[in-house]
């Protein structure tokens, strides 16, 4: 039954209890989160390392490149309660195991229950407890889960840079003509100045005006082109091979995770609890004796005088005890309870 049962059942009933710090129930494991930045990043790292292992034996000048490729993840410890996280659901809690009296008393007279030769009373307490509980929790887990991965290792094969010279373009003339004074056009196959023999290549022979130089291509000095140069290059790196890599352990914490305690612990109770009925008197038996109480029941009467007999445990009042269950006849009736059979 549900504390709130409880409650409902008797308004002077209270009860206490304390949810342990850490819960001793395994819940199950949560989901992994993905691989973080920094995981990802320590992946990278590995598999660069042991890329970098080729180059010395096999090219030292290349490039070497690593690429990691997640694996399976795989629960590395945990899930660990977070300690001060966990928020009880007090509508869940269920007492376990006997209900423990530690305060009783017996209420109303004897009774009797069939054919037996006991009388029988209804038993409250006004403390006790239950010695154990369950109850439903919500609470945050710290867990570690390692990553695993291997490497694709990559290879840019490097090729040495070199230099092409320029061309080289020898100095070329202007290129004219001479014309005599008053002829101030030509062109490069004709001309007017007779002056075959002017005294220098492209000046105008200008102190008796003979000849005078006209420029239609203008002459060049002797060039080389810039050189070419091809600076060092890789090619595209190119997948060689598949590396253990290893694992990565990347912690997480999961927030309000659902959760059940099947032992929280026990749970004191105060106030009225009906225990049900037990034996608060015991007959004589067959060889004799007195009546007994027990179960915190003083007895009553010990004699059954006065008409009818007073309650308590003695004989006449146990025939006419009220009867709550099953037969009022048995043959044991007549054997142990002293002078049952007599008027």
């Amino acid at each position: 039954m549900k504390i709130r049962a409880f409650l409902a059942a008797t308004a002077a009933f209270s009860w206490s209890f304390s949810a342990p710090a850490l819960a001793g129930a395994p819940i199950t494991p949560p989901a992994a989160d993905a691989a973080s930045a920094d995981t990802l990043n320590a992946m990278t790292a590995q598999c660069n390392a042991a890329a970098a292992v080729h180059g010395p034996a096999t090219g030292p000048n290349d490039h070497w490149t690593g690429q990691y490729v997640t694996g399976d993840v795989t629960l590395g410890s945990g899930p660990t309660e977070v300690v001060g996280t966990k928020v009880v659901d007090t509508s869940s809690i269920q007492p376990l195991g006997t209900y423990v009296p530690s305060v009783k008393e017996i209420r109303g007279n004897p009774v009797r229950t069939g054919g037996s030769v006991n009388m029988f009373g209804e038993q409250w307490s006004t403390a006790g407890y239950y010695p154990d509980s369950t109850y439903n929790y919500t609470a945050n887990y710290n867990s570690t889960f390692a990553h695993a991965f291997t490497c694709n290792i990559y290879q840019a094969v490097y090729h040495k840079g070199y230099t092409i010279p320029g061309t080289f373009h020898p100095a070329v003339p202007p290129q004219g003509c001479y014309t005599n004074p008053g002829h101030a056009t030509c062109d490069l196959t004709t001309h007017y100045c007779n002056s075959s023999d002017a005294p220098g290549w492209g000046t105008s022979y200008a102190n008796n005006d003979n000849c005078l130089w006209h420029e239609i291509v203008p002459g060049q000095a002797a060039y080389s082109d810039p050189d070419t140069v091809v600076p060092d290059s890789w090619d595209a790196p190119t997948l060689v091979g598949n590396e253990a890599g290893g694992s990565v352990n990347q912690d997480q914490t999961d927030v309000g995770v659902a959760s059940f305690e099947p032992h929280g612990g026990r749970i004191n109770v105060t106030g009225e609890h009906d225990d049900g009925q037990v034996v608060i008197c015991i007959s004589p038996g067959s060889k004799g004796g007195s009546w007994k109480a027990q179960n915190g029941y003083g007895g009553g009467s010990f004699t059954g005088s006065g008409t009818p007999a007073a309650p308590g445990c003695n004989t006449p009042y146990f025939k006419i005890a009220p009867i709550t269950t099953g037969s009022t006849t048995s043959q044991g009736t007549f054997t142990s309870v002293p002078q049952y059979n007599l008027p």
